[in-house]
């Protein structure tokens, strides 16, 4: 009796630990392979410089390459992908450290450290005339690669990029200088706080995801906060090179940014002689829902030169 005990009890929690952490991490990889299968995606692997990249790319068209922001992955971009890859290309990485690609030991994540990583990964790809889209610090990354390679991208797209000068603290300094970062949630109560921060509301996501991606978070907690130590020593690394960049360029600003402050990407629009700007009035740093749409929209326009 005492060894069936035993064995419900075990039984039990292994049924717990499938339930919690091994299915939700099945299920996510189930789902993102099979939206990308549905897409015409196919996800691969690239070497090189001791790294190993996972990125997906789309079977024919003119060529967008995506770069996504601090802490996340190529699938991020998955709205914008389900919009644009029956007449483009879609090409993106998971950017190294983040995703399913590798964290090599020598690896640094500074925006120019990572825009060189951008740049040896197009390099192997040979891609040339292509449109570059990058979100906060992508937006960042892809301005610097535009900047080193003029003649290979044929457009720029930043959204709420990372890489400049504030001009008022945003909210997130703020905090920051009182001790508290958003950005490193370690419970459930955090983990809302810091999706309404940076989308300006709560996820739809059901409690079980929202627990597995906490469950994410928390593990990649010390290297996570290693890189946004890093990331933040180059915060001012776009301000000499922006009037330099001929590159035609369309800058989505969300105007209740709570991460980096809206006035502080005016800075692009003076600076950078090519670009145009398009402001969201209700729209945070990550855009979703009406601000979403309203986004594919300008880029549709932008790219048909309209």
């Amino acid at each position: 009796m005492k060894k069936k005990t035993i064995y419900i009890f075990v039984s039990l929690i292994i049924l717990f630990f499938a339930g919690y952490v091994i299915l939700p991490h099945f299920l996510s990889k189930y789902y993102s392979a099979k939206a990308f299968k549905d897409l015409n995606l196919e996800v691969k692997n690239i070497n090189f410089d001791m790294s190993t990249l996972e990125y997906v790319e789309g079977k024919e068209g003119e060529p967008i390459v995506f770069v996504h922001g601090f802490q996340s992955t190529k699938s991020y971009w998955m709205p914008y992908f389900k919009r644009f890859h029956s007449k483009y290309k879609i090409i993106a990485m998971d950017l190294p450290g983040h995703g399913n690609s590798s964290r090599p030991e020598n690896q640094k994540y500074n925006l120019q450290a990572l825009a060189a990583s951008l740049e040896s990964f197009i390099e192997e790809k040979k891609l040339k005339d292509f449109h570059l889209v990058g979100t906060s610090m992508g937006g960042g990354i892809a301005t610097i690669y535009a900047y080193n390679n003029p003649d290979k991208v044929k457009s720029l797209i930043l959204i709420n990029p990372l890489g400049i000068e504030q001009a008022k603290k945003s909210d997130l300094q703020v905090l920051l200088e009182k001790g508290k970062n958003v950005l490193f949630p370690k419970n459930l109560e955090e983990f809302d706080e810091m999706a309404i921060f940076i989308t300006g509301k709560p996820l739809a996501l059901s409690s079980y995801f929202k627990k597995y991606a906490l469950t994410q978070m928390i593990k990649n907690y010390f290297f996570f906060k290693r890189a946004f130590k890093e990331m933040l020593t180059t915060t001012k690394a776009l301000d000499d090179i922006l009037p330099k960049i001929q590159t035609k360029t369309l800058i989505l600003i969300g105007k209740k940014d709570r991460i980096i402050h809206p006035e502080s990407y005016e800075y692009f629009i003076n600076l950078m002689p090519n670009a145009r700007a398009v402001r969201f009035k209700n729209g945070a740093h990550a855009f979703i829902d009406k601000q979403f749409n309203k986004a594919i929209l300008s880029i549709e326009d932008f790219l048909n030169d309209k």
